[in-house]
């Protein structure tokens, strides 16, 4: 098996989508706070949708309730430690509004690991056995992850990040993929319960994100009907992305 051929596939897989979600995210010069409110409350919906729509179903299906149940707990443990982790002495030239957003993001990109692992097994695994099935997953998977580089790099691009930090931080989530992918190519794919247990800890860490910080900044930031459209066109846009996987 040539391993730096599927981790290099994976992370261009998991990369690119990412990348087209942190470009849309710099794109906007200078936002407004209603145009910044509307940013994550879209960014939330898409959330909401993928765990209610993609992850929990599908954990569920394949790993049932005691498994679920676990990762939703330790999943959301993981948040809790990241939190009092991040903190750390690299972060203290950020203050304030800045500083929330850059742990904002850096617990949304802690969730989307544990949820593109699997993603990568699923184009690995599913390469070895037929390439045709694999490039029709790849293509779905990098749709999949554009609206989550957007829920990457809005808080950073936010926090006054440089556009090329943006864009670094949001690729840098495609690197579990290429890891998964690699699994995923040499054992013809994992255990179901553990990518069951991946898939409902990366769903408790998004819904802690969404209900803890993207919802309650967004309304922070601005009070109107206009967040919750924008909520809604996030959620939608999710659904229809979760059904086409």
């Amino acid at each position: 098996m040539d391993v730096l051929y599927y981790f290099m596939t994976g992370f261009i897989i998991g990369g690119i989508g990412t990348f087209i979600g942190g470009l849309i995210s710099i794109m906007v010069h200078k936002p407004s706070d209603r145009t910044i409110s509307g940013m994550l409350s879209f960014a939330a919906g898409i959330m909401l949708s993928i765990v209610s729509f993609d992850l929990m179903p599908e954990a569920y299906e394949i790993g049932g309730f005691f498994i679920v149940t676990l990762g939703l707990t330790i999943g959301l443990l993981i948040v809790f430690i990241a939190e009092k982790i991040l903190p750390s002495p690299k972060l203290n030239r950020y203050k304030g509004k800045k500083l929330s957003y850059i742990k904002m993001s850096l617990i949304i990109m802690i969730s989307m690991s544990l949820h593109n692992f699997p993603e990568g097994i699923a184009v690995g695994s599913s390469a070895v056995y037929s390439e045709n099935l694999g490039l029709k997953i790849a293509f779905l998977i990098a749709a999949h992850d554009i609206p989550e580089g957007m829920s990457v790099g809005v808080p950073l691009a936010m926090a006054g990040l440089s556009p090329k930090k943006v864009i670094l931080l949001t690729l840098l989530t495609g690197l579990p993929t290429a890891f998964g992918a690699v699994c995923g190519a040499a054992l013809g794919g994992i255990s179901k319960y553990f990518i069951a247990f991946c898939l409902s800890a990366a769903a408790s860490s998004m819904l802690y994100v969404s209900a803890n910080e993207l919802i309650p900044e967004a309304n922070i930031l601005h009070r109107g009907k206009s967040n919750a459209v924008a909520l809604l066109i996030g959620f939608v846009c999710g659904c229809y992305l979760s059904f086409a996987m």
